[in-house]
């Protein structure tokens, strides 16, 4: 289901609007800086999507409103995961991602493994593709390195959040290329890998990768 950007933004008013200001700000620069809606076509209609490192939860009440039937939204920040609910099909899990059972049609990683050391990506990765159901898909929201002018933007914009509102958590960097990520899908297990630029139009190197569990 098509997400107006209109849409956007006044649903997303009315589910934080009960936030602090830092973190109602945190959300709005989030949103305006990062083509959401340009992923929300992999949302399966009717489906059960496990958002893993879900922040504040802006693409889980998102992915509500592109159709999905319901939301676990894992977050380990308390300052987050323990906040007043987006909505009641977005059921917040304050934990880390090997707390989650079960299988879901999509499990989305946005902008999260980057602030991940290397050595557990791995881990990581098959664990999520361990909660795909046959078929499933594994979204992948990250920046393409391989872009130096607007990857340096965002690294410098990066730094400036942290200074000033410290609102993520990690400290890491760590970002690879898109035949670095595609290895480490495929080493997972999963198949029909694609990668895609999202970023026209916006001052960062927004890149969405899939795979999907056969």
């Amino acid at each position: 289901m098509r997400v107006s950007y209109l849409r956007a933004l006044t649903v997303l008013h009315h589910s934080f609007s009960s936030r602090t200001p830092a973190a109602r700000a945190h959300i709005l620069g989030r949103f305006l800086t990062c083509p959401f809606l340009r992923t929300l076509r992999h949302v399966p209609e009717g489906g059960r999507v496990l958002d893993l490192g879900a922040g504040h939860g802006t693409f889980a009440r998102l992915a509500i409103e592109a159709g999905a039937a319901s939301v676990v939204a894992v977050e380990p920040d308390l300052r987050k995961s323990l906040a007043p609910s987006v909505h009641p099909r977005v059921r917040f899990v304050a934990a880390f991602d090997d707390a989650v059972r079960g299988e879901f049609d999509l499990v989305s990683v946005f902008d999260v493994i980057y602030r991940i050391p290397r050595a557990d990506w791995d881990p990581i990765l098959e664990r999520a593709s361990a909660r795909l159901s046959p078929g499933g898909v594994l979204l992948i929201k990250e920046l393409d390195p391989e872009n130096q002018l607007k990857f340096a933007w965002n690294r410098a914009q990066e730094r400036l959040w942290d200074r000033f509102f410290g609102l993520t958590l990690g400290e890491a960097f760590n970002y690879e290329t898109r035949a670095q990520i595609e290895e480490r899908l495929l080493k997972a297990g999963l198949v029909d890998f694609r990668a895609e630029s999202i970023d026209a139009g916006y001052p960062h190197s927004h890149v969405v990768y899939t795979a999907r569990r056969p």
